[in-house]
């Protein structure tokens, strides 16, 4: 049976589509890992389940052929320290990071990428002194350092005693869009003392909280965004809130192009609030591209995550929010984000 002839019939059962594609995906990225100090890894739990469904359904073949594709390079992880500040009286706040170089051919001087996590935070799991993160977020790092890009993901909330905050009430929530945008200042002025990064060639991503965090940190109107030595090239928000600077009466210019990547479909934030950020700054000399995907919601890149309703998320009212992967939407908007890159940097 080809690969290709086995992917076709594994996708065309919806039932174990959710449980084999952490699977696939794990044996062909260095089995889910980053090298240094087994800082991410994926869940473990999927790899039973797949095998008995697909044993019993005649496939277990099909994923033998997946699962012996070569691996790509490890990706090395480096724990960093960045320096921070909080809302409460600028106090410094000590954050750490994790630093991925890309092993890409090219200058020794790469681009690079900042890249924010939502409220959900960067990790799956948090126990024994080990983190691992999202496949998400294990799927961007790759993604970004094949292509040639370092990558830098900040922790924002792990140094300052929370694991996320989607659930906390928006009273209860001590870490902010604002507040994360001094994280952002921190990285920034990390990045500029590494070797291996060009700093005329840095981009911001995020998702959710984390891209509410990136319009901010990208903001001219905030003095201290607009004096800061580095500028980024590029910024990319997955399904970000935009209602603050969708508003004529909010101060907003934007330091670099910016790509919003969303769900048509997305009830948790909404998209007619970036349409109208994204029609407001019609004709700017710095613009917004929105992209927006029909039959999908938010957190439509987190891989083998079946849609679903949650009604946890602080806000949702009676009806909850709904989150879920669109694997289709998640491919364009990779290519779209890595195209993107590419033109900015070029």
């Amino acid at each position: 049976m080809s690969n290709i002839k086995c992917w076709s019939l594994v996708t065309s059962l919806p039932f174990f589509v959710s449980k084999i594609a952490t699977y696939i995906y794990v044996r062909g990225n260095n089995d889910g890992r980053l090298a240094q100090g087994e800082v991410m890894a994926f869940r473990g739990n999927t790899l039973p389940i797949a095998l008995r469904a697909l044993a019993l359904s005649g496939l277990l073949s099909c994923v033998t052929i997946v699962q012996a594709a070569p691996s790509p390079p490890p990706m090395r992880s480096e724990r960093v320290t960045l320096t921070s500040i909080s809302d409460s009286g600028g106090k410094a706040t000590a954050l750490f990071g994790f630093w991925i170089k890309s092993t890409a051919r090219g200058p020794e001087k790469k681009p690079t990428v900042i890249a924010l996590h939502g409220c959900g935070g960067l990790y799956s799991v948090i126990r024994d002194n080990r983190s691992e993160f999202t496949p998400r977020h294990i799927a961007m790092a790759r993604a970004l350092t094949d292509a040639g890009y370092n990558v830098l993901f900040p922790d924002s909330f792990t140094p300052r005693g929370k694991r996320a905050i989607c659930q906390a009430s928006m009273e209860q929530r001590n870490i902010s869009s604002s507040n994360r945008r001094h994280d952002v200042q921190a990285a920034l002025r990390w990045l500029a003392t590494q070797p291996e990064v060009d700093p005329s060639r840095v981009a911001l991503l995020g998702w959710s909280h984390g891209a509410s965090t990136l319009l901010s940190a990208l903001n001219l109107a905030q003095t201290d965004v607009a004096v800061r030595k580095i500028q980024p090239k590029a910024a990319i928000a997955f399904y970000p809130n935009c209602v603050t600077y969708a508003k004529k009466t909010s101060p907003y210019k934007p330091a670099a192009p910016l790509l919003i990547l969303m769900g048509e479909n997305d009830d948790w934030t909404p998209p007619e609030a970036c349409e109208a950020l994204e029609k407001r700054l019609e004709g700017s000399d710095t613009p917004i591209t929105l992209r927006l995907y029909p039959d999908t919601y938010h957190d439509f890149d987190a891989p083998g995550t079946p849609v679903h309703v949650r009604f946890d998320i602080s806000g949702a009212g009676r009806d909850g929010v709904t989150s879920g992967a669109n694997p289709t939407a998640r491919a364009d908007a990779y290519k779209e984000m890595l195209k993107f890159l590419k033109d900015k940097f070029d």
